[in-house]
This record gives C-alpha cells, structure tokens and sequence, in this order.
C-alpha cells in the first residue's frame, strides 16, 4: 500500500483513478487477510473492530479519487464503485463488527433508516415551503432584514432544548384540538394575515406566528405519515394525536428539524435575489413587464443557483441533525447510535452513523447536480 500511495502523484486523469481502483481491492485483500487471521479459531459470532488505519484509508481513497475527478471528470472515478462492489460481494467484510451488527438488527435498520429519511425528507420539504417565501421577504429592503436575524437566532438553541421546548404545546395540541378545527384555524388564520398584510399593519407579526407554527407542526405530521413507514390516520372529528401530532415522535422532531433548515434556505434566497444587478430588472420594467413577469422570468431564475446552494446545505444539515431525533422517540438512525453508546458498543454506534454519513454525501452530490442543470444558460 505504500508503494501505491507514494506512486499515485505520478498518474494523472482516468489513470489515477483505475490506479486508485486498484489499491481499493488491495485495502480489500488486506483487510480480509487481516481479518482471517485475528479471528483464526474464533467462534462464530467473533468479529474484528476497524482501526484508525482502516478509516484513515477511506479518506485517503475520496481524495485520491476525487483529484481524478476534477482532472478527467466522472469516467475517471467508475472504478470506485466496482471495486467496492467486487469487495462487498466476496465478503470481505463480513466479518467486521459493523456488518456483524447490521445482520443482527437487519429488520429493523431498513425501517428505521426509512423513518431517518422520511423525518429528513418531510422537514426539508417543509423548509423549503417557508424558507424561501421568508428569503423573498428579507431580500425586499432593510425592513425585512429582521427575517434573517429571527431564523439565525433558531440556531443557537441546542437541539435538545428545541426538541425539550416543543414537547408541552404540542402535547397540548394533541389533545385540545381536532384535525378540523385546526384546518380551520388555519384557513382563518391565513385571510386574516393576507388582510393584515394588505393594510399594512403590523398585527400580521401576532397572527403569522402562531398560525404559522401550528402549520408547520400539523403538515409536518401529515408529511412524516404520507413518507414514514408508520400509517396514517386521519380522522377529521379526531383529536391531532391520531394523525401524529403529539408531544413525543416524530411531530416535534420535524418540526424542530424545519426550524433548523430555515437559516441556509432564507440566506440562500436573499442572496440569490439581492446579487441581481438592478440594470436587469430596469430592462425588464423597461420592456413592459409587470412585477409578477419580472420576479418568475427574472429574478427567481438567475437567483436559482444561490437558492438550490442553500437546499443543498439545509439537506445535509438535517440529515445529521435527525440523528437527534431518536432522544424524544422519533427513531431513525439516531436509534442505533443512541443504543450502542449506552451498551458501549462502538460497531452499533458505527451502525448508525455510517449510513448518515453516506446519505448526507449522496445528498450533496445529487443537490449539487441538480443545482448545475437547473442553472440558466450564461449565468456562471
């Protein structure tokens, strides 16, 4: 392997990578020569922790691969996944703790890595509603700069004390209301924001804030029923318990979650509006078009690139941040975290975070792409 690593700088381009391929499979073979010979006699449920070696090695590859990405693109990097694939399938590393606890709780990770995605996937979908109207309202002028410094400040408080804070209103929710009457309120609610709104005054802050949390915490609910493994039940008549807004699970931590989004999201937007240079949108007035032409022709397509920057970070954020969740009952793969740390058992908490790992870097990737193509033609 040294031989190898010292020899790498000397290839270039879709070279480094089938160089970088190579070495994978020989990490491979020693890890399963190493392997067979610690456990040589050992029972069968034995199994061999990683060391700093082994995972000092996966960064190592990432950069190796990753400059011959940037020298020759992605046919440069196809040799990643085929080696591991090749690895995976000779069972090299079957007999590694990890692995050894995934065939243990194998039932329920993939249910419980669904429910980690469905927690993530329903706040994000639901910060990415409200962020980026709020990001459209910070970018109009110093009176609206406060939206920033509101959705910042949700950050400083810890996770745990959010997660603490949510729990008493909306157990108190849960039982109070009906899912009718909070589609009520929430219908009334919204006139009486749009009739503030249009009379300028500032009882539209009173009624837009509790209004709008108790939207947050009924979609998010729905949302992480409609995604979720768990079932959904609704039932107009019904206390909100019964269609999952409760002050335990998966109501609180999705909406904590959305809170915690906000921040990249708004700056994203704001950003995005407030790069435009003004000379475009007075050649758009100057061509006849009207403020709503001007916003979905102009504005919101060139603004796009910051906007999708700022999705982008809000997604990996919440998929490590959804970790937390499992503390207040909500599962996901916080779950197998929360266990191996309290049975000190290092190859469950590896269980858990591997995965959120690797889904936080499939996210950013797919984000990243998705931003490039839905990027406007001539803007860098």
């Amino acid at each position: 392997m040294l031989v190898l690593w010292l020899a790498l700088p000397a290839f270039k381009g879709a070279w480094r990578g089938l160089v970088a391929g190579l070495g994978v499979l020989l990490w491979g073979g020693l890890v399963f020569a190493g392997t067979g010979r610690l456990l040589a006699g050992a029972g069968e449920f034995a199994r061999v922790s990683p060391g700093g070696g082994f995972w000092l090695s996966i960064p190592a590859f990432y950069l190796a691969f990753f400059a011959a990405y940037r020298e020759a693109g992605w046919r440069a990097t196809w040799t990643a996944p085929v080696a591991l694939a090749a690895l995976v399938w000779l069972g090299v590393f079957d007999r590694m703790g990890p692995v050894v606890e995934l065939d243990a709780w194998r039932s329920q990770f993939g249910t419980e890595a669904w429910r980690h995605l469905a927690l993530s996937g329903s706040a994000l979908i639901q910060a990415v509603l409200v962020g980026v109207p709020l990001g459209i309202l910070a970018s109009r002028g110093r009176s609206f700069g406060w939206v920033v410094g509101a959705v910042g400040f949700l950050q400083t408080i810890p996770s745990l004390a959010l997660f603490g804070l949510l729990l008493v209103p909306l157990a108190w929710l849960s039982r109070a209301l009906s899912l009718e009457v909070a589609l009520a309120t929430l219908a009334v609610g919204a006139l009486l924001v749009r009739a503030f709104w249009a009379v300028g005054s500032w009882a539209v802050f009173a009624v837009a804030l509790p209004v709008g949390m108790l939207g947050m915490a009924v979609i998010g609910a729905l949302l992480f029923g409609l995604l979720g493994p768990d079932p959904l039940h609704l039932a107009l008549n019904a206390p909100l318990a019964e269609a999952g807004v409760r002050g335990i699970g998966a109501a609180p931590a999705v909406l904590a979650l959305t809170l915690y989004a906000l921040l990249p999201i708004v700056a994203g937007t704001r950003a995005g509006l407030q790069a435009i240079p003004e000379e475009l949108r007075q050649a758009g007035r100057g061509m006849g078009m009207s403020p709503r032409q001007l916003f979905w022709q102009v504005e919101l397509p060139l603004a796009l690139p910051l906007v999708m920057e700022g999705v982008r970070g809000a997604a990996v954020l919440t998929l490590g941040l959804t970790t937390v969740a499992a503390l207040i009952g909500a599962g996901g793969l916080g779950f197998f975290i929360l266990r191996g740390v309290e049975g000190g058992a290092p190859d469950l908490v590896l269980l858990g975070v591997v995965p959120v790992v690797a889904l936080a870097l499939l996210a950013d990737v797919l984000l990243r792409r998705l931003g490039r193509w839905l990027r406007p033609r001539g803007v860098g």
